[in-house]
């Protein structure tokens, strides 16, 4: 008898928790970003204020270092339901989202805090608009960062661009830089940009600086240009079928759970500092560009706004103006 009453406890007992686990809400979360870099810790805050909030009934799961795909497919696989959340660089963004592309407007903008006002307080709302037109939910601005040119030669005046191989990014805003110079430009997927400057396929390119780091690029194009050229941001979005498919409360956990932009930038920000101080140290060089450097690389640049605006289509054309009011309004 006794037995019998264990054997019946128990079974209520695995009941129970399979009746809980069956219960769970599971989020899976893709990004390119490897772990240990501030953007995965972004989301391990939030997958541990969710988990706290919702006592443990919605897990949010990261599939870091492009682990579900690149960020590109990845997007097509949020759009079709198929992944739950997508934290998207700013080059996924920007290439399936052309307005968003105005925001790394080579040379359009010299300060973060200039770009942080006109996502916050001017057009926010209007380029998240944009991204749920795309079948998923804008959940949060991301921080990709500052772009810089990195190469085997000093790069520091514009002139010794012309001719020379350059690994250029499958986006509009990657082309109309490169093309603006004379560059001798050969598109390549991010990854595959160590072993093509090994090979002398390309002898530079342009990268975040945390991203030059961790990725060693250092080691076969030392030159590292503070040239700032442009800034990408990314999002968090998820899929308007797992959206839907939450409770209301749900939905709150989540959107509440995120820990603020704000920090996940500076935290960046100051990581790329960081990285680029010991990098120095190590003995990279790293090369301040000049006012009358940077004037040589934006003249070359900016005439061709308008030809890039264009290209981006008539989205991108009716912002252009709000932008750059916004960009005034902001303080540049």
């Amino acid at each position: 008898m006794k037995t019998l009453l264990l054997s019946a406890t128990s079974a209520l007992a695995i009941s129970l928790f399979s009746g809980h686990a069956m219960a769970q809400t599971v989020i899976k979360v893709a990004t390119l970003a490897p772990p240990n870099t501030p953007w995965t810790a972004h989301l391990e805050t939030w997958k541990a204020n969710v988990a706290e909030a919702s006592g443990g009934d919605i897990e949010i799961q990261i599939f870091p270092s492009a682990q579900l795909g690149n960020e590109f497919e990845v997007f097509r696989q949020v759009q079709r339901g198929r992944i739950d959340v997508g934290a998207f660089s700013g080059a996924a963004i920007a290439s399936n989202i052309p307005e968003l592309s105005l925001m790394s407007t080579p040379f359009l903008f010299q300060d973060a805090a200039t770009i942080d006002c006109v996502y916050d307080e001017q057009l926010g709302d209007q380029f998240s608009a944009l991204l749920e037109e795309k079948d998923m939910k804008f959940l949060q601005w991301q921080e990709t960062g500052w772009v810089y040119i990195y190469a085997q030669d000093d790069l520091s005046d514009v002139a010794d661009a012309e001719g020379y191989k350059i690994r250029v990014s499958p986006t509009p805003i990657s082309r109309m830089l490169w093309d603006s110079v004379g560059a001798a430009g050969t598109e390549i997927p991010y990854a595959e940009t160590p072993a093509a400057l090994q090979t002398g396929l390309v002898r530079g390119g342009e990268s975040a600086a945390i991203s030059f780091v961790a990725f060693g690029l250092g080691k076969v194009a030392p030159h590292f240009m503070r040239t700032a050229q442009y800034h990408m941001a990314g999002a968090i979005t998820i899929s308007n079928r797992k959206w839907d498919s939450l409770s209301e409360e749900q939905q709150n956990i989540l959107v509440d759970g995120l820990p603020p932009v704000q920090g996940m930038r500076d935290t960046l920000r100051g990581t790329s500092e960081f990285l680029l101080g010991k990098y120095i140290k190590a003995g990279g060089p790293v090369h301040e560009l000049s006012e009358d450097q940077l004037a040589a690389w934006r003249a070359k640049v900016e005439p061709n706004w308008p030809a890039f605006v264009a290209e981006l289509g008539e989205g991108a054309e009716a912002m252009w103006p709000a932008l750059m009011e916004a960009k005034a309004t902001c303080g540049e």
